[in-house]
């Protein structure tokens, strides 16, 4: 019977154990996945935004999904290695800067990195022919996650068409 007892007390803390570590699991996983926000305002159509207002944390949340124009310069085809992000489904990544802009130091010594925008593919070929400093126009809007952790917000633009300029 003490055996029986004692198998039984195994059991229960190695099941309690596990429980725990899961929830664990759970919470931290929470903690650094990130959430999309919606839109905080309704900005009409074609309305002209410097870049630099478009992705300031204070002001993202209002051009998401909008349809709005932005002028830039390209600054790479491709996203960095070491960035996570996901890319829409039929889309291809570039990178960006404001006009005059520097790009910012990635995280880990990846080098460095612009923003990024989607584009879809079938609309794409003009990015593979755009040099570094070229100046081109946007029209689209953001797409903004927040970091449940820390709050910090990933701003991207999600372009439906490009020209240059």
């Amino acid at each position: 019977m003490f055996a029986s007892l004692v198998t039984q007390k195994h059991r229960f803390m190695k099941t309690f154990n596990y429980i725990l570590l899961l929830l664990f699991a759970f919470s931290l996983t929470s903690c650094i996945t990130t959430k999309t926000l919606k839109a905080t305002a309704s900005v009409p159509a074609g309305t002209t935004v410097n870049y630099s207002k478009v992705v300031n944390p204070a002001y993202a949340t209002d051009y998401i999904e909008a349809d709005i124009v932005t002028e830039v310069e390209f600054y790479n085809a491709g996203k960095a290695r070491n960035q996570a992000t996901k890319i829409p489904k039929d889309h291809v990544v570039f990178q960006v800067l404001p006009i005059g802009g520097t790009p910012k130091d990635a995280p880990f010594g990846g080098g460095q990195l612009g923003d990024y925008v989607f584009l879809p593919k079938d609309q794409s070929d003009i990015i593979f022919n755009l040099k570094r400093g070229d100046k081109i126009q946007l029209r689209g809007g953001t797409r903004v996650q927040k970091y449940h952790l820390n709050g910090i917000k990933i701003i991207e633009f999600v372009a439906t068409s490009i020209e240059k300029i």
